[in-house]
């Protein structure tokens, strides 16, 4: 498979709220996130195209709700999102966020 993201993505486990609205009622988790985007591990169905809402807590404001587009949904894994409508503040944020994950040890 050719590897076709623009930016560099680190694995993790971050509990996040999401959901179809800007409320988040949903729980699961985060296991892998660039600039770009993450994968959402979760059962839930969403179709491509779809966009979310995902509550990160960024250093430099703290919580913040994010966009993202569904790009693929894995049935019964989980979902690949693109973030979208990105402001400057939080591609820094999550390049930040990317760097310190790149240095922690395994």
């Amino acid at each position: 498979m050719v590897e076709k993201r623009r930016y560099e993505r680190v694995k993790a486990s971050l509990p996040v709220d999401w959901g179809l609205t800007p409320t988040c009622l949903k729980h699961d988790r985060i296991t892998s996130f660039g600039v770009g985007g993450c994968f959402l591990q979760t059962k839930e169905a969403v179709p491509a195209l779809t966009v979310i809402y995902i509550r990160f807590f960024l250093s430099s404001e703290g919580e913040r709700i994010i966009s993202g587009e569904v790009r693929y949904n894995m049935e019964i894994v989980g979902l690949g999102v693109e973030f979208i409508n990105l402001t400057q503040q939080d591609r820094e944020d999550f390049e930040a966020l990317v760097n310190y994950y790149r240095a922690t040890p395994k």
